[in-house]
């Protein structure tokens, strides 16, 4: 007989599960490793095919002409263990954490007193051995990471060494792999060191010498390494490595902050690739200044100015920049032959996944420049095939630019490198431009865009720019688009049609009080089309399918696919379909309310359900924060979780949830929700000891609620105030600075004057409104606080009187001022 199979035991398992784990790592690194050598491979040019026998070693090997050379062991070793000292400073918190120790005074007794910091010595020896293999540091891949770190920690000064140092070798540099990122990082940094000297503030040397005494300023190193690129600038836009250092310059050179100096990995603008914005997140502390406190650090942050101060020779330089880009169209001529649409190479780049993040640019700098935005021949004009122009002069309009402007802009719209130049076009034209755009390729064409896997995204910025009457027509398009053809948007999750309709619709106010009835419909008298749309569009047609609106629409399923789930299924929630509900309940009232009728029909394990998902939580978020949610819904939505809220809390995403409702509720609701919390002793002491719940028990104060009820209704209706007059002041400034960003940005390239005027009118209306706020908020809590005094009897006015109240008097208009100037005056004389 065949001998029984023996059970494995527990630990053979678990060894034969950790020997398929690591080779399913190994398999995975070598799957990366395989990538990696292949992309490598497309980006560098094949030496073997070179003919040339001095292009190859002593062994044989082809050598690169474009390499640098690599840095000695010692060096490399030296600047790895730097960033290690780095990581571990980093930890400690930048310096929060310094070591103490014990020494003697002069009067022989004990004392602690802090060490030194550690990080400038390490940033002073870095940088002494820095001197003589920057070259070499940051063509390796490893060190030049490091020289990225240490450069956020340098001065002015040691910033305009190593730019001196890479003087001659810029345009070598800019193409290879790894220096490119650390002349990037330079030249991100390098304006604000501009701005400072252009304002006067040139930095000085550490110790004086006849060589820091002829060191340029990092004006001038800037304006030297421009005459360097601009021989090659046509095709170092398409160099998937220069690229990135030719957006920069152009940002610098313009007076434009880059995203990266302010601590931030990329912007629309694209100056980093996706893949370099990556790798820098998954650095953690590159991108910012090891040498500074985190308060520092925090302070600093968000007050970078719209537009750094420039000197009059970048003007000329960013001329030549145009200039050298304008060889684009020259050299497309000589290729194929004179056109009569000129910009033909300035197309092609836009088209290009390298070059058009560069005419992007070059549009946006055109549109805020001082010299009136968009003109005919601009980069714009000759992108948009002549448009522009036609729109200007309507006689300059000619058969050839109208094909050619067709079937360019349509291969552009559908192209998945180029679509973004044209989302730039559209948030960027003027009106009368815009209009020409989407009457000529969008007006009549949303059944095909829409559902166009590159197209749908462009489109959405689109409808995000239309008017009323645009906005109308749109409507009724859709509308007549069949149900089943909008349905197939849903199926392949391209929604951002329909989104951007509904943040339209909520920003226009139109095509919601258009009122219709659509069929099978009896009891609902209200349906906007937008709704209408929305209804048909997941196939939601009676007043029953109505209640199925948060699972269908999150879910991004139609009913007719709903109703084929298997009973039990649970889909999961979708990004988009949660984004589209938000959009949805920020309509104004009424038309949101098939949502709160599908909210009220769930049941109490789908509701909770909705809370405790990352994705489907921000739907119950914005229903609860909108502006426009009726506060008759709001209170039906928060009475529904009485007796829940401690289950809800002791979730770690419905812990934030019952945070966000307590913090809605009115004085009366919280209260309610207090006294459903105390019926059960056992709660709060379950919360307490909870990881997630003891944050709402926190918030709640229960104890207070037990002992003095209205000591706790009277510090919620404070807190309330407090929090209404924050949100109030955080807004009024958000405005305000950018209201000042957008006027000092049109200061800066020239209008002066009117920057000026219309810089102190928008002050002085936000300081106007934002005394108002304050003012109405204090005279209300003094009205709430003589409220409380006459409710609560002795008690409460004992604890007023122990309470000082400051009531700020009212400032005197300028004619009173005036009055009493007048009347001394008088009794002067």
């Amino acid at each position: 007989m065949p001998r029984p199979r023996q059970r494995k035991g527990a630990d053979a398992r678990k060894e034969e599960k950790r020997l398929k784990r690591e080779q399913e790592e190994r398999e995975q690194a070598a799957q990366l490793a395989r990538e990696k050598r292949e992309r490598e491979r497309k980006t560098r040019m094949d030496w073997d095919a070179l003919p040339s026998a001095a292009r190859r070693d002593d062994a044989g090997k082809p050598v690169d002409p474009e390499a640098l050379p690599e840095p000695d062991p010692d060096t490399k070793a030296y600047f790895q263990k730097v960033a290690e000292q780095i990581d571990e400073l980093s930890a400690l918190g930048h310096g929060a954490q310094r070591e103490r120790q014990v020494v003697l005074d002069e009067n022989g007794e004990e004392v602690e007193e802090e060490l030194e910091d550690e990080r400038p010595l390490l940033l002073r020896s870095a940088l002494q051995s820095l001197s003589g293999h920057e070259v070499t540091l940051a063509g390796d891949g490893e060190t030049s990471v490091v020289l990225e770190r240490l450069l956020y920690a340098m001065d002015d000064f040691a910033k305009r060494v190593l730019l001196d140092r890479f003087t001659g070798q810029i345009e070598r540099l800019v193409r290879h792999r790894s220096a490119s990122h650390v002349l990037q990082t330079l030249f991100e940094l390098a304006g604000e060191t501009v701005d400072r000297e252009t304002r006067g503030n040139v930095a000085s040397a550490p110790s004086s010498s006849a060589d820091a005494a002829e060191l340029p300023t990092m004006t001038s190193l800037l304006l030297s390494l421009v005459s360097e690129l601009l021989p090659a600038l046509s095709t170092l836009i398409y160099d998937p490595f220069a690229s990135h250092c030719i957006r920069i310059l152009l940002l610098v050179f313009s007076g434009v902050p880059c995203s990266s100096s302010s601590s931030s990995s990329s912007s629309s603008r694209g100056e980093r690739s996706k893949k370099s914005a990556q790798f820098r997140k998954n650095q953690g502390s590159l991108g910012k200044n090891w040498l500074a406190d985190d308060v520092a650090d925090n302070k600093g942050k968000g007050k970078s100015p719209a537009r750094l101060a420039t000197p009059p020779e970048f003007a000329q330089a960013l001329k030549d920049f145009h200039a050298a880009l304008d060889q684009l169209d020259t050299d497309a001529e000589a290729a194929q032959g004179a056109s009569n649409v000129p910009g033909e190479g300035v197309r092609r780049a836009a088209m290009h996944e390298v070059a058009g993040p560069v005419m992007r640019i070059l549009i946006e700098l055109e549109a805020s420049s001082s010299s009136g935005g968009w003109k005919s021949g601009g980069w714009a004009d000759r992108v948009l095939c002549g448009l522009v122009g036609e729109v200007q002069d309507s006689t300059a309009s000619s058969e050839k630019a109208t094909e050619l402007r067709e079937e360019y802009l349509a291969g552009l719209l559908r192209h998945p490198a180029s679509s973004p130049t044209f989302e730039t076009v559209l948030s960027l034209a003027p009106h009368p431009v815009f209009s020409a755009l989407w009457t000529s390729f969008f007006a009549g064409k949303m059944h095909r865009l829409a559902g166009n896997a590159v197209a749908n995204y462009v489109v959405a910025v689109g409808i995000g720019r239309v008017d009323e009457a645009q906005m109308e027509e749109l409507v009724k398009e859709v509308k007549g688009v069949a149900s089943e053809r909008r349905g197939e948007w849903i199926d392949n999750y391209r929604t951002g049609v329909l989104r951007s309709m509904l943040e339209s619709a909520t920003r226009l106010e139109r095509c919601e009080k258009e009122m219709s009835e659509p069929l099978s419909m009896r009891r609902c008298s209200f349906v906007s089309p937008t709704m209408q749309i929305m209804l048909d569009t997941f196939g939601l047609a009676t007043e029953e399918d109505r209640k199925l609106v948060i699972p269908c629409v999150l879910t991004l399923n139609r009913l007719q696919h709903w109703k084929k789930l298997a009973a039990g299924a649970t889909p999961d929630p979708s990004t988009q379909g949660s984004v589209l509900l938000q959009t949805w309940l920020k309509l104004h009232a009424p038309h949101q309310q098939p949502v709160f009728d599908s909210i009220a029909a769930l049941s109490l394990d789908s509701l909770l359900a909705l809370t405790r998902s990352t994705i489907s939580s921000h739907v119950l978020d914005a229903l609860l924060t909108s502006p426009t949610t009726p506060p008759r819904a709001l209170r039906t939505f928060l009475l529904s979780l009485i007796g829940h809220y401690p289950t809800l809390a002791a979730d770690r995403i419905g812990s934030r949830v019952a945070e966000r409702c307590f913090a809605t509720a009115d004085v009366y609701l919280k209260d309610k929700i207090a006294a459903s919390l105390a019926e059960d002793p056992r709660t709060m002491m379950d919360l307490q000891k909870s990881a997630y719940g003891h944050f709402f028990a926190r918030k709640v104060d229960l104890p207070l609620w037990m002992r003095r009820r209205d000591d706790w209704k009277a510090k919620m209706a404070r807190l309330a105030q407090e929090e209404k007059a924050r949100v109030a002041a955080e807004a009024g400034a958000q405005e305000d600075k950018a209201r000042v960003a957008a006027e000092g940005g049109a200061q800066a390239q020239g209008q002066a004057i009117g920057a000026n005027g219309a810089n102190g009118a928008g002050e002085g209306e936000g300081k106007k409104r934002k005394k108002r706020e304050r003012k109405a908020d204090e005279v209300d809590e003094i009205f709430s606080q003589a409220a409380k005094r006459t409710k609560s009897g002795a008690q409460e006015d004992q604890d007023e009187r122990e309470r000082p109240v400051k009531i700020v008097k009212p400032k005197k208009t300028r004619a009173e001022e005036l009055g009493e100037v007048l009347a001394a005056i008088k009794e002067s004389l």
